[in-house]
């Protein structure tokens, strides 16, 4: 009988098992901190946008668009979003395929093209999206757009700057 192996084996088990919950913990109290708390102002939308154009759907919070605005911009990218779909799967299974070739593969030249090929077709729909969607804005709606990004910019740089010397900062020095 090898019971103290059973036990190891046991005990290895809880121990990955707490460490797992640990982490698990860890994560859940991060994205509940994490998570923006600071309340919205009336008529402020909660458009949870997480694909191609979620950068732009941010600036587009930022534009005070009318209901009507609101009500086409988001018919226009429910029509796309169908197109958004097909092609984001077509990029990953070529994608997956592309990175698991070997660029001596005889079908290399061709995983290449198709993956050339998406990655403009992506660039025409998200255009098109865009053009769109300029077309519903005000020219003084347009007009805040570079200004939103220039902001949006700056406040990158800054966290990122920031980040650094906070890290940096915070670890404790070995004085006696």
């Amino acid at each position: 009988m090898s019971t103290p192996s059973r036990a190891m084996n046991r005990t290895r088990a809880i121990v990955v098992a707490t460490l797992a919950a640990a982490g698990l913990a860890g994560l859940a109290v991060h994205a509940a901190d994490s998570t923006d708390t600071t309340p919205q102002a009336p008529g402020a939308h909660h458009w949870h946008h997480h694909g191609p154009g979620a950068r732009f759907m941010h600036v587009l919070k930022q534009l005070n668009l009318t209901p009507e605005q609101q009500t086409q911009i988001k018919g226009i990218f429910a029509s796309a979003k169908s197109q958004f779909r097909e092609l984001g799967a077509s990029m990953r299974s070529n994608h997956e395929a592309l990175a698991a070739a070997a660029p001596t593969d005889a079908g290399y030249p061709a995983l290449l093209a198709t993956e050339k090929t998406n990655a403009a077709r992506r660039i025409d729909q998200m255009s098109a999206v865009k053009t769109q969607i300029y077309a519903v804005l005000t020219p003084a709606q347009i007009k805040q757009i570079p200004q939103i990004l220039a902001a949006d910019k700056t406040k990158w740089q800054q966290r990122h700057e920031n980040s650094a010397p906070a890290a940096s900062a915070s670890t404790p020095s070995t004085s006696s």
